[in-house]
């Protein structure tokens, strides 16, 4: 297993007003796009989605290999990915997902000693707005008490 350094945060870029918990279906689309399966049996490529209502779910072990940032070998399990359910290029998380990520990233932080500053989003490595413009990394790592 290889040492967590990093935390990623990603969105679904399916806005949560359409559907508040996605978990269920971004497995079955991950199944479809990649057919990759966790030691958890799921096929979700990250390690955890956060719903709308806050509800955390954990689809791959902490540590093992994802399918959810390829670039810089972020998926080879030193980087623990996370999900928000909704699209953050157009609406804002709601407050239940963003005290649940707070929590959840805290806990993270605790275990693995990783530094404030790898605290990272996915729009870091890839092309793309992901977690969205809606939501801040310096505010993200404000949710941590760490200096």
């Amino acid at each position: 297993m290889q040492k967590i350094k990093y935390i990623m945060l990603h969105h679904s870029a399916v806005s949560h007003e359409k559907n508040a918990d996605q978990f269920v279906a971004n497995n079955n689309y991950h199944k479809a796009q990649w057919n990759f399966k966790s030691s958890m049996g799921y096929y979700l490529g990250y390690n955890y989605e956060i719903a709308k209502s806050g509800l955390v779910r954990q689809a791959r072990r902490d540590g093992e290999q994802t399918a959810a940032c390829y670039q810089k070998n972020m998926n080879n399990g030193q980087c623990v990915h996370i999900c928000l359910d909704g699209n953050f290029d157009i609406e804002k998380p709601a407050p239940e997902q963003i005290y649940a990520l707070r929590d959840l990233v805290k806990k993270l932080v605790r275990t693995y000693g990783v530094i404030k500053g790898n605290i990272i989003f996915h729009s870091a490595y890839a092309p793309k707005t992901c977690p969205g413009k809606n939501i801040d990394i310096n505010f993200v790592r404000g949710l941590v008490d760490q200096k």
